[in-house]
């Protein structure tokens, strides 16, 4: 095939709450914005997912199905295979014989497709992928006016309300189990006579309102609140690939629906938050300076490509297993 640029553009429902954080005050967390400018000329800073998260997203859902494919879910990856695959490797340094030079990437790139579209580190340097990730853009009132007319017609006329009304904060305590008689009887003798003396140290210093006592005998208890945008909220998110060949569009086509098919971000996911889903989808032909739209069932994305790339992947089973044990990245 001749090269192409594929790119696909997705609205996604956020299936629960979503917990994307980019500082702590105290012990509460902010949820990452960006500054965008409004047309009355007025700079807001409104929620987003970086695109970093998404991008990880998709690298992390081709190793696992790279690695199926070959064959190598079992324990069978070294560090510095593991790093490559999930990570992208890291720069590790000159005068290292088994740093990835430029040849041995170039052939890694061959056997592990979707390093080539990745990118990843290799010797002294960073090599760019062919995919383009963007941010995923929170729709609401503050972000009406940039949506894509594609977005804007599938709304319907629908309100966007104010990104205000997605955010909203939650309370969570991590509490100390000292504090509980019945699990202190679990603590070896010599244990519970020092926290039986701490406890009764901070009663005495809290009656004689001895700060510094109190700080010093206090509990591990912890009450925290953090910023989390509300189950329901709608994110404009696109990917862009370069492709040189059927394999890098199949490839593609496969990240693509291995991340959406279990779609999360951002943190907190050890208590189920950042659960996505995709509601929309368009597939953007760029062969012209005009771009054609076509929507896509989002759900069937996936589910009819990936055989190029098993083929592929499954061909050369042996040497992605001899390359992965030697490599240093």
């Amino acid at each position: 095939m001749s090269y192409e640029v594929k790119q696909f553009s997705f609205v996604l429902e956020a299936e629960t709450p979503v917990a994307h954080h980019e500082e702590n005050i105290g012990n509460q967390s902010i949820f990452m914005r960006r500054k965008v400018r409004q047309p009355d000329g007025r700079f807001v800073r409104v929620p987003y997912l970086t695109g970093d998260s998404m991008r990880h997203g998709l690298r992390e859902s081709g190793a696992y199905a790279f690695l199926d494919a070959a064959g190598l879910l079992e324990s069978s990856l070294t560090e510095a295979a593991l790093r490559l695959l999930f990570a992208g490797g890291m720069v590790t340094g000159r005068g290292d014989a088994g740093v990835v030079n430029m040849d041995r990437y170039r052939e890694l790139s061959t056997l592990c497709p979707p390093l080539k579209l990745l990118g990843g580190c290799c010797d002294n340097r960073t090599i760019p992928g062919q995919l383009e990730v963007d941010e995923a853009t929170l729709i609401c009132a503050e972000q009406s006016h940039r949506m894509p007319e594609t977005v804007r017609e599938w709304l319907n006329g629908r309100e966007s309300p104010s990104f205000r009304e997605h955010l909203e904060v939650a309370q969570r305590v991590r509490m100390d189990p000292l504090l509980n008689p019945a699990k202190r009887e679990l603590l070896l003798p010599a244990d519970q006579v020092e926290v039986g003396r701490r406890l009764s140290s901070g009663e005495k210093a809290h009656t004689d309102d001895d700060a510094i006592a109190r700080d010093e005998s206090k509990s591990t208890m912890l009450p925290r609140t953090f910023e989390r945008l509300a189950e329901g909220s709608l994110f404009w998110w696109r990917v862009t690939c370069h492709c040189m060949s059927d394999l890098d569009v199949d490839t593609f086509m496969v990240l693509i629906g291995a991340f959406l098919a279990r779609c999360q971000v951002g943190g907190k996911r050890a208590t189920g938050h950042g659960r996505l889903r995709c509601v929309k989808a368009w597939d953007i032909a760029i062969q012209r300076p005009a771009e054609a739209g076509t929507a896509v069932d989002p759900m069937s994305l996936g589910t009819r490509v990936g055989s190029l790339f098993r083929d592929h992947v499954a061909t050369h089973k042996e040497q992605i297993k001899t390359w992965l044990s030697q490599v240093n990245a």
